[in-house]
């Protein structure tokens, strides 16, 4: 009798963690994409432990295959996230906008303070110096999406 419970137990534990597992989104090498924020004007996440995507984009794609987001890129630039498109007017628009607190890495300036900033949290990020497809996503590093309205 207590072997069969102890097999049901295993059974039922074996179960519900491949359950868990299929509904964490990962990529190629098993590690899980995770979002902090998802809204229609903010998506906002800190790179997990072992990432290893070559950029943003990546990352995103990868997002998108597991249904969490989605979205449009256009000439390089993000023009649709989560259904919300930028909007360009005469003297002003909406637009996304990248932040993130990797400001350099290997000698390379990744994001500046000096173009713009993001507070999240007490945490200020930086205006990203690279779009989606150049900016790299780096474990323990935030990354902000941001629908702001920019005059000119």
């Amino acid at each position: 009798m207590i072997k069969k419970r102890s097999f049901a137990l295993a059974g039922a534990l074996l179960s519900l963690s491949l359950l868990l597992a299929a509904c964490a989104p990962a990529n190629k090498d098993g590690t899980e994409y995770t979002i902090t924020v998802n809204t229609d004007t903010l998506v906002l996440f800190t790179a997990p432990e072992g990432i290893a995507t070559d950029s943003l984009k990546t990352y995103l794609d990868g997002l998108a295959q597991a249904g969490e987001i989605t979205y449009i890129m256009e000439n390089g630039m993000i023009t649709s996230l989560n259904g919300k498109e930028n909007v360009s007017g005469a003297s002003s628009g909406s637009f996304w906008m990248l932040y993130s607190d990797l400001t350099e890495l290997d000698g390379v300036t990744y994001a500046d303070p000096t173009f713009g900033t993001y507070t999240y949290d007490g945490e200020q990020l930086a205006s990203c110096s690279y779009g989606a497809e150049g900016m790299p996503v780096v474990e323990g590093y935030t990354y902000a999406i941001v629908y702001e309205e920019v005059e000119w």
